[in-house]
């Protein structure tokens, strides 16, 4: 019996929702079902998600997406009939004796693991897998891709005792924030047998301190034609357009690059430098607030939210990019940070700080600055400037770009899917 909401797509609007079982999991199937586990889907913000499936898509792969929230209407707008998701109940909808054998499993899964009794977030995360458990013990899942470290867990809780591989798919906060805030005993005490993956050094790095060695790196692509560049001048002409995009949150650093943006105009009054932000988030009016403290409202656009294509679009009008992440008290650091991959293959410069793993995926397509304020990075732009001319950035930017085609993304998810579910029925077969 499958608990949950499932949304069977066949248009817009043409739902059919399941609250007691899911047909599809009983009947026969010719094609291996790769179960995506994330907490919202689709979400604007993490598009490497929404890749990654329609990897397992072109695949050949029967795809459910298992989420705390579905976007029912971009899950319809993005793929059709082709992916079905299911939207877990909250845990009071299961009604007492299912939560009574939720908490015993649980407290069970925690005294095999006697370091964690005293960990809130152990407690939290083995009772949120016994919901979990139900849906995949319904979807009868090949293999399970877990994005982000506390998803993987709850996954590898929930498929304690099987044979089905499980993937745990590393992405940023997942190795910084939250590890410095819980530490990183869960995770080893959870994902001892999955497989792990990152996407840079520096999150390879993080796992190997943490004794959680083995983990393989599949590279975090674009789309480089839509993230196509354009014929660029051969000298800086004015005015000098930055862009900088992301979330409007504080560690996205969209308050430096206005701090730049004036650094800049006073600096440099001749290139007449404008700012356009691209994002959504709560910090939107504090970014007004600070244009105008500064006296530079009139020369930054935004901030204003944009899907991926109106993204392409907005590099390709801009000269110069901004990527000033920060370091965060909490520990979180920007692990790889796509949009640098994405400016660059549009043919800009990247400006950058050294959060995380940014210097990796900036590599010679942009100049990374010393320190993380705006003189730093004003610095690091009036070197950019100087080094060389737009065309001539635009041919390094897009050679540090092709490291990170989208095909080569599609082609490791792929490839590790494979190994995996042939290793799987490997397992089940003897």
């Amino acid at each position: 019996m499958l608990h949950g909401l499932l949304f069977d797509s066949h248009g817009p609007g043409a739902y059919a929702v399941t609250h007691d079982s899911d047909e599809r999991s009983r009947a026969p199937r010719s094609r291996r079902r790769v179960i995506v586990i994330t907490r919202s889907f689709p979400r604007l913000s993490e598009t490497f998600i929404v890749d990654h499936v329609r990897a397992l898509l072109q695949a050949g792969h029967d795809v459910v997406v298992v989420a705390r929230r579905v976007d029912a209407a971009s899950l319809a707008e993005q793929f059709g009939h082709s992916v079905h998701a299911v939207q877990l109940p909250s845990g009071t909808a299961r009604g007492s004796p299912a939560a009574i054998g939720a908490v015993r499993r649980a407290a069970g899964w925690i005294g095999r693991h006697p370091e964690l009794r005293r960990s809130r977030i152990a407690w939290k995360r083995a009772l949120y897998a016994q919901r979990l458990r139900q849906v995949l013990e319904s979807l009868q899942p090949d293999l399970v891709h877990a994005h982000f470290g506390p998803h993987g867990v709850d996954a590898a809780i929930a498929l304690e005792g099987s044979n089905t591989p499980l993937v745990v798919d590393f992405h940023g906060f997942d190795l910084t924030a939250f590890t410095q805030q819980h530490g990183w005993e869960l995770y080893r005490a959870a994902l001892g047998s999955a497989h792990l993956v990152v996407h840079s050094e520096f999150a390879q790095r993080q796992l190997t301190e943490h004794r959680l060695p083995g983990s393989e790196r599949v590279v975090m692509g674009v789309d480089r034609q839509l993230f196509a560049a354009r014929p660029r001048p051969a000298n800086w002409g004015a005015p000098l357009h930055m862009i900088s995009v992301g979330r409007l949150y504080e560690q996205k650093g969209h308050d430096l690059a206005i701090r730049t943006l004036a650094e800049l105009r006073a600096r440099r009054p001749e290139l007449d430098v404008r700012l356009r932000i691209v994002g959504d988030g709560p910090r939107m009016e504090s970014l007004h607030r600070l244009a105008e403290e500064l006296g530079v409202r009139g020369f930054v656009a935004g901030p204003a939210p944009a899907r991926p294509l109106e993204v392409a679009a907005a590099l390709f009008e801009a000269d110069l990019a901004l990527v000033p992440s920060r370091v965060m008290p909490d520990g979180w650091q920007e692990a790889f940070c796509r949009v640098a991959i994405e400016a660059m293959s549009t043919g800009l410069p990247v400006v950058a700080t050294r959060s995380g793993g940014l210097p990796d995926t900036v590599g010679e397509g942009g100049i990374v600055a010393v320190r993380e304020d705006a003189a730093a990075l004003a610095d690091a732009a009036e070197a950019v400037l100087s080094a060389m001319g737009p065309v001539d950035w635009a041919v390094r930017a897009a050679r540090s770009a092709a490291r990170f085609d989208i095909a080569r993304m599609y082609d490791g998810y792929q490839r590790l899917t494979a190994e995996l579910l042939e290793r799987g029925s490997a397992v089940t077969a003897s």
